[in-house]
C-alpha cells in the first residue's frame, strides 16, 4: 500500500497547483489497482502563506503527489523528501486507477531520475497534454 495526494477543490477532478491548493486529498492504494479515500487535509492560514517547505511537511507520509501543475522549487523540496510529484489532468478516479496499476515502475523510474517531464507520468497525462 502506498499514500497518494491528490491537490482537488472539488475531490473529483485534479484542479490545483501544489503551491495554490489549500487542501490535499490522501488515498491508499495497491499494486492490484485498488485505492481508497482516506482523509482531506487542509492546509493552516500560515502554511497557505508560508513556503513549500510547510506543505511538504503536511505531506510527509505520502509516496506521491498529483497536481494539475508544479513549479520546480516545490518538485525539487517533495523530491528532497522521497516524495513524487506528478503533473496529471483529469479525475482523481482515472489517475488513481492507472497510477494504482503502474505506480511502482513509476517510482522505481521517477526516483532514479531516468523519466523526466510527461513520460514521468507513467501515461498519466500531464500539464503539458502530452498523452
Amino acid at each position: 500500500m502506498s499514500k497518494v495526494a491528490v491537490a482537488s477543490t472539488d475531490g473529483i477532478a485534479i484542479n490545483e497547483h501544489f503551491g495554490r491548493a489549500e487542501e490535499f486529498w490522501i488515498y491508499e492504494s495497491d499494486e492490484e489497482g485498488a485505492y481508497q479515500f482516506i482523509e482531506r487535509r487542509k492546509k493552516t492560514l500560515e502554511e497557505s502563506e508560508g513556503d513549500h517547505a510547510t506543505t511538504v511537511q503536511l505531506l510527509a507520509d505520502v509516496e506521491v503527489v498529483l497536481v494539475n501543475k508544479i513549479g520546480p522549487g516545490a518538485e525539487k523540496e517533495l523530491r528532497r523528501e522521497g516524495i513524487i510529484a506528478l503533473s496529471v489532468s483529469g479525475t482523481i478516479d482515472k489517475a488513481l486507477s492507472a497510477y494504482a496499476k503502474r505506480g511502482k515502475f513509476i517510482k522505481n523510474n521517477a526516483l532514479l531520475g531516468t523519466i523526466k517531464g510527461c513520460q514521468a507520468s507513467g501515461g498519466l497525462g500531464c500539464s503539458n497534454r502530452c498523452k
